[in-house]
């Protein structure tokens, strides 16, 4: 609890942010309260569900990596947004060789991913239209190290805490930023 009031106190919304790269993001899909019609499909109707939704809209993902064992309703709502995206595992990512498809796609960090692969594994395969999202950043000590070690790569431009997703990204354009972002 604790963790999250100090969380809250160092957080922004949109009218904290000077990116115009995050600001649209911050305004147009993570604060967007239009009515999804994937929102009355959930198993489970929640704010990290509606999130990913957004966030699969918005950035219109070609290729989700995600783990092989992912909670069954991630998957559900990954695959409500749209029926073109095709989903591949971490591990079919790890066996890619360094040409990666330059489309847009999400990458997916499950604590379990997190620690059976180093930040290198991961990043070799990211390009401008890349978005990483790392699972419950702040759920240990460990993680949340992780997080900020994962974070200060060089390859990252953008990065943004939601107190319980981490979101990186690969804008060649921006300089480096890390944002703080209340949702």
């Amino acid at each position: 609890m604790l963790s999250y009031i100090k969380f809250w106190w160092h957080s922004k919304n949109e009218h904290g942010v000077h990116s115009p790269f995050v600001y649209a993001l911050v305004t147009k899909c993570f604060y967007d309260r239009t009515k999804h019609n994937a929102y009355s499909q959930l198993y489970k109707t929640d704010s990290k569900s509606k999130l990913l939704i957004r966030l699969v809209a918005y950035f219109k993902f070609e290729t989700c990596f995600i783990p092989e064992k992912i909670s069954k309703n991630f998957e559900h709502v990954l695959k409500l947004n749209t029926k073109t995206i095709k989903f591949k595992t971490i591990e079919d990512l790890m066996n890619l060789e360094a040409t990666v498809s330059k489309t847009p796609s999400l990458i997916y960090l499950d604590s379990k991913t997190i620690k059976q692969h180093s930040t290198a594994d991961f990043l070799k395969f990211c390009h401008r239209d890349s978005v990483i999202i790392v699972e419950s950043i702040r759920e240990t000590q460990s993680q949340f190290k992780y997080w900020k070690r994962l974070k200060s790569a060089l390859e990252i431009s953008v990065s943004i805490d939601t107190f319980y997703w981490g979101l990186l990204f690969f804008r060649t354009e921006q300089p480096k930023e890390h944002f703080t972002i209340r949702l």
